[in-house]
């Protein structure tokens, strides 16, 4: 330890090595009394009384500092010279005292990049996380070219506060206005798809998502910033499931399509229809997911919760399926497409089975009842909800169907995959002119 400007503290210095010919050594900014700091453990000394707040600062501030190194070593910005471990360094002050937007908004993309590969997610789960990027993003833009005195915002993790976060909502809801507005916010991050308004749903499950990310940053010490005290989510609200009926799916299966694609995602359609899975899980499954007509699968999105293996013992219809693609190349299960393709397929399949029951659901955008024909509304959840809704229909037992479906336990989601229907209604009701005779 060097002696510092501080009365009686030392800079810390930091080496880093691979191990073998690389080793750079530095001093950085974090200053300690030398009795405070264990050279051997290189870490604070675990009896020596030390402030509760200044050893809480410290340890955060030697994880940030070191997590920093270890990405940027990882991501391949490691031992190129002699200047490595200085420009590093560098890099990471230059974020904390805000001195570049450029590099401040590399720092959320690192970090966030890190935040999402660390976590065990499907495919289409991950998609989500990089859409959000792309909308915080184009926020920053706005921000930038909406507000003069705000030309060098960026999304600094340090500084977003409730005002931020507000902001953020208000922009993410009515995008598609604003972009309309100034063109150049999706010249530079881009959607493959036409942006729309959007539901508080839909913002819900962004905001969920982004507070899960500042939590991360507050545990491995790379903020103490916490903006969402008495931030309000976005509320949630959903209509009574739309499922189809045994009959409906059993035409859906039979019926001809015009060309074999169409005839292919219809099956797999089906087949998702007979074992309710997500259609992240979906893409997922291969051929070693079957085993003696039951498939096995880890449920992604309760991964982290449970980490249960869902079970569901195949029906004919379901083998059948498989059996039809079993010599398809490759491993997959199933000769899946991607998501969005996928559903408009279902929609296709739908109109060519002349499936145009009209029903009722709940506009999640303007909060209102509106009546649609089913082929118009069809999508791959529709077949995790037909699942759900008629096995409770048959047993109407929450947990059985959950073992099935791969909902943790407990689930408030798995509410609105019961449709409670008129049988059971009667069925209630009979209940209580029993109660009465006695």
């Amino acid at each position: 330890m060097k002696k510092g400007t501080a009365p009686g503290r030392s800079p810390l210095h930091v080496s880093v090595s691979d191990g073998r010919s690389f080793r750079q050594r530095r001093v950085t900014r974090i200053l300690v009394y030398p009795g405070w700091w264990d050279g051997k453990s290189a870490a604070l000394k675990k009896r020596t009384p030390i402030p509760e707040v200044e050893r809480g600062a410290l340890e955060r501030e030697l994880c940030a500092v070191s997590a920093f190194l270890r990405e940027a070593y990882d991501a391949g910005e490691g031992p190129v010279g002699a200047s490595w471990l200085k420009d590093a360094l560098e890099n990471y002050y230059a974020g904390k005292d805000g001195r570049s937007p450029a590099r401040r908004e590399q720092a959320f993309d690192r970090l966030f990049t890190l935040f999402a590969s660390g976590r065990d997610i499907s495919l289409s789960r991950r998609r989500h996380y990089s859409v959000l990027k792309r909308m915080i993003h184009r926020y920053e833009i706005y921000r930038q070219i909406s507000t003069p005195e705000k030309s060098q915002f960026a999304f600094d993790i340090d500084k977003v506060d409730l005002g931020t976060l507000h902001s953020l909502r208000n922009y993410l809801k009515d995008e598609n206005l604003y972009a309309a507005r100034h063109p150049q916010i999706l010249r530079t991050y881009p959607e493959r798809r036409p942006i729309g308004p959007r539901s508080d749903n839909y913002l819900n499950s962004l905001f969920k998502l982004l507070k899960a990310f500042f939590s991360w940053c507050i545990r491995n010490g790379y903020t103490r910033n916490w903006p969402f005290a008495g931030f309000e989510m976005p509320r949630e609200e959903y209509g009574t499931p739309i499922i189809m009926t045994l009959a409906e799916l059993d035409r859906l299966y039979r019926a001809p399509m015009p060309l074999p694609s169409l005839a292919c995602q219809r099956d797999i359609f089906v087949f998702q229809c007979h074992v309710g899975c997500r259609v992240g899980d979906l893409m997922e499954l291969t051929k070693d997911s079957v085993q003696d007509g039951v498939l096995e699968y880890i449920a992604a999105k309760t991964l982290h919760f449970s980490g249960r293996t869902v079970v569901v013992p195949l029906n004919s219809v379901a083998l059948e399926i498989v059996e039809k693609y079993k010599n398809q190349p490759g491993s997959r299960l199933l000769p899946f497409i991607d998501e969005q393709r996928y559903n408009d397929q279902i929609r296709a399949a739908f109109t060519a089975a002349g499936l145009t029951r009209v029903v009722t659901l709940l506009d999640p955008v303007t909060r209102r009842e509106v009546r649609r024909p089913l082929n118009q509304v069809a999508s791959s959840h529709l077949a995790r909800r037909t699942f759900a809704g008629n096995l409770y229909r048959q047993v109407k037992d929450p947990a059985l169907v959950t073992s099935l479906t791969g909902h943790a336990e407990g689930s408030r989601a798995f509410s609105r995959y019961r449709e409670i229907d008129l049988d059971m209604k009667q069925t209630l009701v009979k209940m209580l002119e029993k109660r009465k005779e006695r």
